[in-house]
């Protein structure tokens, strides 16, 4: 049994900015199979899983000297939460990945729902990283800005027409990605009502 077994993970991260190693395994073999779980449980991919553990313990690692970490779980778990968006961003995600976000935007109403309002803003950003140019506009125009079709439009000088038809495939790509449920909480979101 090492002796940093008793130490506190804040303990740890100080060692950690100090280069020191055995202060990195220990905070690995601390916390990676809780990591594992969730990305597991939202994927359904072990080896996906194992790469994003992976992938958030090298950058932990990489760049020790420049984080300032408070809290060290919750700031691991939102890097896999952080990861999956990714992954949904780039089209890499399962199928498995559509119930927790629908899920996540039951759960809209409750009393955490601040937190789940940031991180439907994150996945609306990336998701309107994956959309042409043309089309993010026009979308970023409509859901962020409020604008009507109309004013975007004479704004853009396209015809309504045309807002209108990439609006809709804008929306059937969301609808496709995420389920049909998050897209209408997303919406709903955006537009306040």
């Amino acid at each position: 049994m090492s002796a940093l077994n008793a130490a506190t993970d804040p303990e740890l991260l100080l060692l950690l900015k100090q280069d020191d190693r055995m202060a990195f395994e220990e905070l690995y073999e601390r916390h990676w199979f809780s990591l594992y779980n969730i990305a597991y449980k939202r994927l359904k991919d072990r080896e996906t899983s194992r790469d994003i553990v992976q992938d958030i313990y090298t950058d932990l690692w990489d760049k020790r000297q420049e984080r300032n970490i408070r809290d060290l779980l919750p700031y691991l778990h939102t890097c896999v939460r952080n990861k999956i968006y990714t992954l949904l961003a780039k089209g890499r995600a399962t199928a498995h990945f559509v119930e927790p976000f629908e899920n996540m935007a039951l759960s809209y109403l409750t009393a955490d729902s601040f937190l789940n309002e940031k991180e439907h803003e994150k996945l609306m950003l990336l998701f309107m990283a994956t959309l042409p140019a043309k089309r993010r506009e026009i979308f970023r125009l409509r859901f962020l800005e409020d604008r009507s079709t109309k004013d975007i439009s004479e704004q853009l000088n396209i015809s309504q027409k045309t807002v209108q038809n990439q609006l809709l495939l804008a929306a059937n790509g969301l609808r496709s990605g995420m389920g049909n449920l998050l897209t209408l909480a997303i919406i709903l979101h955006f537009t306040g009502m």
